[in-house]
Order: C-alpha cells, then sequence, then structure tokens
C-alpha cells in the first residue's frame, strides 16, 4: 500500500510480503502432505489387486495348473501397466513430489475466504437507491412507469452492484445453502427487488413457505402475491399447487388460441407469475405426489411467463434431475462440504464460505461463476408499506387470488367467505359453500329439474339442511314448500293431504273457467325427512305410494333424506344426490362419491358435520353445507288457497 494512499485506523505492515509468504510456506507444507497421502492411497489402490494377482499365479504354478495362470496373467500386467502410468502422471504434474508453484498461486488467489471479505455488506435499499428517499412510495410510483424488467440488483460483486436476471440467466432459479448461509434473506431481497421494478398489474408472486411461514410472512401484504402457503396446513399447499398447475394450463390454452410461440408476444398478455419455494427438500417430502406440477413448469414455463425460484439446504438428492435440467441459473450459499457445492456449481469453492460472512454465495449462469454478497433488506415493513401505498396512488386493482383457503368447519353465512350473497330463486336454491378444489364458491341445488337426495348417517347434519332449504324456499315467490318430518304417522298423514293439494293444483291449472288461468301456479316443493321406510319395496303404507307418485310428478320437486341409498334408483327417484361420507370407503362409493373425491376426506372431515360431495350432471363437487343461521327464521308465505288444509300440513320447522 502506498503511504499516499495511508487512511487513518490502518496499521502499515513492516515487511508487506512477509506475511503472505509465510502463510504460503505453511500452505504449500500442508498440500505437500496431502499429496503423500493422495499418492500413497494411489499406490494402495493399484498395488493391492496387483499383489492378489501375482499371489494367485504364484499358487497356480507350484500346483501345475498352467492354464489357470495364464488366465491371470492379462490381468496382472494390465494392472501393472496401469500403476506405472499413474505413477508416472503423478510425478509429471507435481516435480520433486511438490505441489506446482502455479497451482499453489491459483488455488491461493481463489479462496473463497479472501473473494468474500472484499465485497462489502450493502442493505437492499441503498441498491434501490431509496435509502436516504423519506417517501418512498414516490420513487416505486416512479419505478413502475418506467419499462418493466426481471433484471434487478439483489447483490454486490468485485465489479459493483451486482444484477440477478431471471428471464435472461433462468428461467428459473436453484438456490442452496445451509442452515443460517442466508437463504430466506436472499429470497425476501430478491422478491421485493423484483416488486420494486415491477407493479403489481406486470408480476405475481405465489409463496410456498415449507419453513413454517416465517420466511414470507412480512411479504404476504405485497400488492403483487396471489397466494401464500406454508407447511403447517398441507391441504392449503396442495390447492396451491393445484392452483399454479391450472394457471399453466390456461396460459397453455391461451397461447395456443392466439396461435403464438411465446405469452409475451400477446399485447394484453397475463402478468408474469414467479413461483418461490423455499425448503424445496420438505414439499418433496410431504407432497412426494404432488412434486411433479412444479417440474412441468419448470420444462413449460420458460414460453408461458412463469418462474420458479427453489431453496433448499441440500441439492444432492433432493431435487430431481429433470427440474435441475431446466434450472440453469444457479446461486448457491456456504454449504457443509463440497460434494454439495460441486453439485450445484461444478465448484467446490462454496463449501469454504466462512460462516462469519452471511450472504456469501457463487452465482453460476451457464456462463461464469461469479462470487457475490447478497443484500439485506434494512426494513422489510417500509418497503411493502411503500409498495401498497404507490399501487393505492395509481389506482391498482386488487390481485386476484389465485388460490382460496380450504372450505372451513362450519359455514353460516356464504356471504362471509365469499364477499357476495347469492339469493335463491324458482330455480335454485344456495345450501352450501362449495369447493372446487382451488377456491369457494356458493353450492346452488337445481329446483325443477328432478328430485334431490340427501344421503348421510345420523347426526350428519341431513335435517340441518332441510331446514336451511325449507327457509330458503319460504322466501321465493312462486315456491310452494311443505315440510314432512317428525312421527311417521304425523308424516304419512301430510303425504295424504299433500297429495290432495297437489292434484287439486293441477285441476285448477287446466281450469279454463278460472280467472286465474294464465296465472302459473306455484312449484311445490316436498322435504322429507327420515324416508328411508316408504322407500322399502315391501312398504304398504299407503302414503309411500304417494310418495313414489310424487317423486314421478314433474310439477313437485321432492328433496327427502335417507340413511342408505340401498332402495334408492337413480335417476328414478333423484337427479341430485348430496352424499355425506360414512368413513367407510365401499359404502361411501356404493352411495356415489367418485375415489378421487373420497380421498380428499381426511378423518376431521368425516367428522365435520354438514360435509358432504354434491353430485350432479355428471360433476362432484366437495360443500359444507350452511349451519342454522343466529337471525330470526322467515316465517311461511301466506296461501290463500285451501287455507283449511293447509293448516293441517304440520309445523314449521
Amino acid at each position: 500500500m502506498n503511504a499516499g494512499h495511508h487512511q487513518p485506523g490502518h496499521k502499515l505492515s513492516r515487511r508487506p510480503g512477509h506475511e503472505p509468504s509465510r502463510r504460503l510456506s505453511r500452505k504449500t507444507i500442508r498440500q505437500h502432505q496431502r499429496h503423500k497421502r493422495e499418492r500413497s492411497m494411489l499406490m494402495l489402490r493399484y498395488g493391492a489387486p496387483a499383489l492378489t494377482q501375482i499371489m494367485m499365479a504364484v499358487l497356480m504354478l507350484v500346483e501345475r495348473r498352467w492354464l489357470f495362470a495364464l488366465m491371470v496373467a492379462p490381468g496382472l500386467v494390465t494392472t501393472l501397466i496401469a500403476m506405472l502410468l499413474a505413477a508416472r502422471t503423478d510425478t509429471a504434474s507435481s516435480p520433486a513430489g511438490m505441489p506446482s508453484p502455479s497451482s499453489i498461486t491459483n488455488q491461493e488467489t481463489q479462496t473463497p475466504r479472501d473473494d468474500m471479505r472484499t465485497l462489502a455488506l450493502r442493505t437492499l435499499e441503498s441498491l434501490l437507491g431509496v435509502d436516504e428517499e423519506p417517501l418512498m412510495w414516490r420513487s416505486v410510483v416512479r419505478r413502475w412507469l418506467q419499462p418493466g424488467s426481471l433484471r434487478v440488483p439483489v447483490a454486490v460483486s468485485s465489479d459493483g452492484v451486482y444484477m440477478l436476471d431471471l428471464a435472461g440467466q433462468g428461467p428459473h432459479a436453484l438456490v442452496a445453502g445451509t442452515t443460517g448461509s442466508g437463504k430466506s434473506v436472499l429470497l425476501q431481497s430478491w422478491c421485493l427487488s423484483m416488486a420494486f421494478a415491477n407493479p403489481p398489474e406486470r408480476l405475481h408472486f405465489v409463496f410456498l413457505d415449507f419453513k413454517g411461514g416465517s420466511a414470507f410472512n412480512r411479504l404476504e401484504t405485497l400488492p403483487h402475491a396471489v397466494g401464500s402457503v406454508c407447511d403447517l396446513d398441507l391441504h392449503h399447499a396442495t390447492r396451491a399447487l393445484l392452483a399454479v398447475e391450472q394457471e399453466l394450463e390456461r396460459r397453455e390454452r391461451l397461447v395456443a388460441r392466439q396461435r403464438v410461440g411465446d405469452l409475451r408476444a400477446l399485447p394484453d398478455r397475463p402478468a408474469a407469475m414467479v413461483i418461490v419455494v423455499d425448503e424445496f427438500h420438505a414439499l418433496s417430502n410431504q407432497l412426494p405426489d404432488y412434486v411433479d406440477r412444479l417440474t412441468r413448469i419448470a420444462s413449460l414455463g420458460r414460453s408461458l411467463d412463469m418462474h420458479v425460484i427453489a431453496c433448499t439446504q441440500n441439492p444432492l438428492g433432493q431435487v430431481s434431475a429433470t427440474m435441475k435440467a431446466n434450472m440453469s441459473l444457479n446461486i448457491c450459499l456456504r454449504v457443509r462440504d463440497g460434494v454439495q457445492s460441486s453439485e450445484l456449481l461444478g465448484d467446490t469453492r462454496a463449501a469454504t464460505i466462512p460462516p462469519e460472512l452471511p450472504g456469501g454465495a457463487y452465482c453460476a449462469d451457464g456462463g461464469e461463476l461469479t462470487a457475490i454478497r447478497c443484500a439485506q433488506t434494512h426494513s422489510i415493513e417500509r418497503l411493502v408499506r411503500a409498495m401498497q401505498l404507490a399501487h393505492r396512488f395509481c389506482g391498482g386493482r386488487i390481485a386476484v387470488p389465485l388460490f382460496t383457503a380450504p372450505l372451513p368447519r362450519m359455514v353460516h353465512s356464504i356471504a362471509k367467505h365469499l364477499g357476495r350473497s347469492p339469493t335463491a330463486s324458482r330455480s335454485a336454491v344456495p345450501f352450501a359453500l362449495g369447493d372446487t378444489g382451488v377456491a369457494l364458491d356458493a353450492a346452488m341445488l337445481p329446483i325443477g329439474r328432478g328430485n334431490i337426495a340427501v344421503i348421510g348417517m345420523q347426526g350428519r347434519g341431513k335435517t340441518t339442511l332441510l331446514r336451511t332449504i325449507y327457509n330458503q324456499v319460504c322466501a321465493v315467490d312462486g315456491l310452494d314448500a311443505v315440510w314432512f318430518g317428525g312421527a311417521a304417522e304425523a308424516s304419512a298423514r301430510k303425504v295424504s293431504v299433500a297429495a290432495e293439494l297437489s292434484a287439486e293444483s293441477v285441476a285448477g291449472d287446466r281450469s279454463t273457467d278460472s280467472p286465474h288461468a294464465h296465472t302459473p301456479s306455484p312449484h311445490a316443493i316436498w322435504l322429507v325427512d327420515d324416508a328411508d321406510t316408504w322407500f322399502e319395496p315391501l312398504c304398504a303404507d299407503p302414503a309411500a305410494s304417494k310418495l313414489r307418485s310424487a317423486l314421478a310428478d314433474a310439477a313437485i320437486t321432492v328433496i327427502f333424506a335417507v340413511r342408505t341409498s340401498r332402495h334408492i334408483r337413480i335417476p328414478e327417484h333423484c337427479t341430485t344426490r348430496v352424499v355425506m361420507p360414512t368413513g367407510e370407503r365401499a359404502v361411501d362409493l356404493m352411495n356415489g362419491i367418485p375415489a378421487n373425491l373420497l380421498a380428499t376426506f381426511d378423518a376431521a372431515a368425516v367428522q365435520t358435520p354438514g360435509r358432504a360431495a354434491l353430485l350432479r350432471d355428471g360433476t362432484a363437487t366437495l360443500v359444507q353445507c350452511l349451519g342454522p343461521r343466529i337471525q330470526e327464521q322467515p316465517e311461511q308465505p301466506e296461501q290463500p288457497e285451501q287455507p283449511d288444509k293447509l293448516d293441517k300440513l304440520g309445523e314449521n320447522p
């Protein structure tokens, strides 16, 4: 160092070349000792087989087994030649048994410890140029008004600020590092930097955190985030992976429909999507059947503007070869041994990164290997808040979530979960919250399109469901609801009266002298609870015969509840079924629940009252039926015709 460049606080060495030379001598001695051990192992590796074959040849000659001795000779000669060639090569590469000075110098200058110490640790705010900005959201708005890019500053290198380009160097990235090396910090800084450079209309994030949610819990409120899950709820994680696969298929159909080769060629293209996975090895261990979905994205994502950033502790054996083949951007932080570093970088340097330098890493993009020091975010909350304010200032719309949470265990109001409340009509009645496997929606029962069966054991919520439907129907003009419940005798009497009313109603419709001849009569809705007895083939009750007649009458929609589907004929008796699982696979399959949907019913779901499968129009949907409402139930609508007979029809549920 020049005296003119001397800075206060730095002591100049009296002999600048002395200490490096001494360190180099110690390193040379260590390498010489290691070289001797390697040479001894080399001689042992070739010498042991040669000695064994010599002993075998001697024994064969002593016993006069000449042919066997000749068979051993070629192998012995080959082993001796290989040993001599290895010895000559080893001697030529290191004269006089010492490592060559050039190799020592090369290894000394490429020591990661020395490279990393020259890189200053900087904050992400300083790389983005907003560290001294009092109103950070204004800088965010200015950057969003410029063309977006996935080439963003994330770290520093010996050449200055280091830019990571997920689209240019990727399209996918694999990050590896042991515990405490700074993987999560790198992912946070990288995502924040991309969010700073791209508005939410151009970039979406899906966070899959299999480390308990600690890595991305502060990024979930970004306006770019369309989904975030952790390993504490595997059902939620499976929904996320299924939603990502459906998004991939949607983009494939869009590209095929527009007849383009790349989604980015479309004028009104969807936002780029980055799926960030922390602790990928935990995902592959806990959900091995769903890893192929990410592998498919890695294979097809480039042309569909979908990118994957996978993070793992050990890339050796935890990431499939198919997925590695599509991940050209590799970042390796400190790892435990050189094998792990070589697996990702083709070089062992990442294994010697010192623990006291968190964020130190090597980046390989297929071209060159670069030593970098990842930036740390000084205040994640401040950056996220600035982007929220910028999004509000720009009048941006809230991104539609890619997936929703699973079905709740109890549903009292559909509007609470969907933000809207569907109303009952003459054609359909909302009765449950449906789950498509990715999103929640209102489940509707069709009216006037066949009868409806509610199948489930006692205590599963059949009666509660019928009461919910009854209350919905009573509030609709043009629907006439009749409840049959309670004792069998009373129900039978009400069935008889209801049958008489239906017959008179039909006769009134056909009468041309009536002043209401052109006014359609109300559609009759019969709600029959505990109807198992009336479906038995040998039931002699007259009410059973009238119920079967009503089942065949298109003017009446019968909604009945039974414990078993043993005597139910489909579609003669019903076209729509609400099947509540029993926990017995054979019984549930017989009741009509498809095997793939049945696999989603765990023990908790089977024990949840109101959890069922809606079977209609050839489809099966998982639903959670509405529970009892807290507010007052509506009264039955007034019906001026036949008041004396209507009074006989029994109680309001």
